[in-house]
């Protein structure tokens, strides 16, 4: 799989450890070593400061130009190490300073940073897998067991594997002698008004389409017809001929969507339109699942193998075409959208406007007003490790979780899912361990709408990871999503949530960014079309999906219990609602921990030449 992985000796002597299989090594300064695995000679730079003390190395899809890398090797000269982090495209930066070196990921995680130590050396991945398989170490199941049964229990810095360390997303690993390995933060951006980031984003999205469509090299992209993928596809078009495609199902044939894709294809001559129909192309969901070992490696559980059948179908005339690169959409609900924050509004001081947000929530969801309100009021008193401490009786000692989610849940950090019910009496005592863990270390000052914004963005980061890992070892199409660069995400979510959600509107802020660049019919659309076509899918393969479930490696581990798993299966098969996103979850969980991983898979022994150095 492709990744970067290096180690940090700042203690003589070194000693020649094993080093990436097929890796190919880009810096060896006595103190750093690192390589890098499936990349292009393109997808690197490195760039001095002009008075010699800094240095910056760009790993990835780093769109700066020579002169803008620079200028970051100036900053961090300076002491403004992040501006490194804060550069056009989405990759791994490493900072070096003297004696003292930063790594550092993207900020919606599409670019991790794991790490371990042993001894007087930490060894650095973006791969947890790749680290994992060096040290033997297994995955954490009560870490997977809270993505599947809880929403708002932070990661924090616990990796998927026991002893395998995870840098938050944005942060820098900070390696020196003398001291241990440290977390540094960035400086959080700035809030920003409504106007002022519209403005912003006028340009910098732009810049991240249009300098990964002048490369030369044939693109393609998704065109759904909704705001996001049109968007690109449209940025994109303004410089080079795309290859764009458009899925389509039963349910979706005749929606919105595939409307406004059509009007666009027609307005941009650049745009070669591909529909693909899946009930012609007989794709579904969780197709491709019937043995799960066939399935590629991805650095975390990925809800893509769910999609397997649907992508391929979907990116085949992007293949045909010889595209080289795909855009998507992805991360645009995340900069463009808002998830409702009334209570993040009511303690920021506008109290009497969060308690009309409440009151607009309730009515459109249909919900008792008094029990919104009581939750929003309850958040300017409380805190997330308040709300975790509770949580942690809800899992031991709670009633059963309620099958759907409350309206007032938008005024709390977290809670049970409904498929808590599939927990043992042991598998409920280990997750209040976890979250009490997590309890100790959370953030007292955080909002609830504005960790669960966190939360979103880095799980949308992961799947694009995860995407753009199945897409190239399957087709070999890598694939992108601008919106999910740092600079876009950081002028999106520095709006507050309740200016990039207005009611009645529908993602605003692209409008007010976008006019004049983008089809604007699409803009003005205030619907989103439904995907429900999930239904057929598990249907069709509730065979291999049942299999896979009997055999859960979580269940065997005494966690949960798969006849109440099962019985959801069933249900949801049925046409229920309630478990889906658990059991979609639970699906990429299997589907991971069966995939076989070893050490001689990743790593390889240092050739005699390299040790002698």
């Amino acid at each position: 799989m492709r990744h970067v992985a290096g180690t940090v000796t700042h203690t003589p002597p070194r000693t020649a450890g094993p080093r990436p299989r097929g890796g190919h090594e880009f810096h060896d300064d006595g103190t750093l070593r690192a390589w890098t695995v499936d990349h292009a000679p393109h997808e690197m730079q490195r760039a001095v400061s002009r008075d010699g003390t800094a240095e910056v190395i760009l790993v990835g899809a780093c769109l700066a130009t020579a002169e803008e890398a620079r200028g970051a090797a100036d900053a961090a000269a300076r002491g403004q190490w992040h501006s490194t982090g804060r550069l056009p495209g989405s990759y791994l930066g490493i900072v070096k300073v003297g004696r003292i070196l930063r790594i550092m990921g993207d900020r919606a995680a599409t670019v991790p940073v794991h790490w371990t130590s042993t001894g007087s050396t930490v060894t650095w991945s973006t791969s947890a897998l790749a680290l994992a398989a060096l040290t033997g170490a297994a995955p954490d199941p009560v870490r997977l067991l809270a993505e599947v049964t809880t929403w708002g229990v932070e990661p924090g810095v616990d990796g998927w594997f026991e002893g395998i360390h995870r840098v938050p997303p944005g942060s820098a690993l900070t390696l020196a002698p003398d001291i241990p390995p440290t977390i540094q933060r960035p400086p959080t951006p700035s809030v920003r008004s409504f106007a002022d980031a519209a403005e912003a984003l006028r340009h910098e999205l732009p810049l991240a389409v249009g300098r990964r469509a002048l490369t030369g090299r044939s693109l393609s992209s998704d065109l759904s017809g909704g705001v996001d993928s049109s968007s690109i596809t449209c940025l994109a078009a303004a410089h080079t001929n795309l290859t764009a495609v458009t899925y389509v199902d039963a349910a979706m044939a005749d929606q919105d969507d595939a409307r406004y894709a059509a009007e666009i294809a027609v307005a941009y001559p650049a745009i070669t339109q591909h529909v693909v129909d899946g009930r012609r192309a007989g794709s579904r969901h969780f197709d491709r699942l019937a043995d799960p070992t066939s399935v590629p490696v991805t650095d975390a559980p990925a809800l893509s193998v769910g999609m397997l059948g649907i992508l391929g179908a979907q990116l085949a005339p992007a293949v045909v075409a010889g595209s080289t690169g795909h855009l998507t959409g992805g991360g645009g609900d995340n900069v463009l959208d808002a998830l409702v924050s009334p209570a993040d509004r009511y303690r920021s001081g506008a109290r009497v406007a969060a308690l009309r947000d409440a009151l607009g929530l309730a009515r459109d969801r249909r919900s008792a007003a008094h029990p919104v309100l009581r939750a929003v009021a309850a958040a300017g008193r409380g805190t997330y490790p308040k709300a975790l401490a509770r949580l942690v009786g809800a899992v031991l000692d709670g009633p059963a979780p309620r099958v759907f989610p409350d309206a007032a849940d938008v005024a709390r950090w977290c809670g049970r899912l409904s498929a808590a019910r599939w927990l043992t009496p042991t598998g409920r005592t280990a997750l209040a361990d976890l979250i009490g863990a997590r309890a100790q270390s959370a953030d007292p000052t955080v909002g609830p709408g504005t960790l669960r914004e966190r939360l979103a963005l880095e799980a949308t980061g992961i799947e694009h990871a995860n995407l753009d890992a199945l897409a190239r070892a399957l087709w070999g199409l890598p694939v992108h999503a601008p919106f999910l660069d740092t600079r876009v995400v950081d002028i999106g979510q520095a709006v507050p949530a309740w200016e990039r959600r207005r009611p009645g509107d529908f993602k605003p802020l692209a409008r007010a960014a976008l006019t004049g660049l983008v089809h604007a019919p699409v803009l003005a659309r205030r619907t989103k079309t439904p995907f429900t076509g999930v239904y057929d899918g598990l249907h069709t393969n509730a065979p291999a999906l049942r299999a896979l479930l009997t055999a859960s490696a979580l269940a065997e581990t005494g966690l949960i219990d798969s006849t109440a798993v099962l019985s959801s299966l069933d249900r949801t098969i049925h046409g229920s609602p309630a478990d889906l996103g658990s059991l979609h979850t639970l699906i990429a969980i299997e589907v991971w921990l069966s995939l076989p991983t070893s050490f001689d898979a990743w790593w390889e022994p240092t050739p005699a030449r390299e040790t002698s150095r």
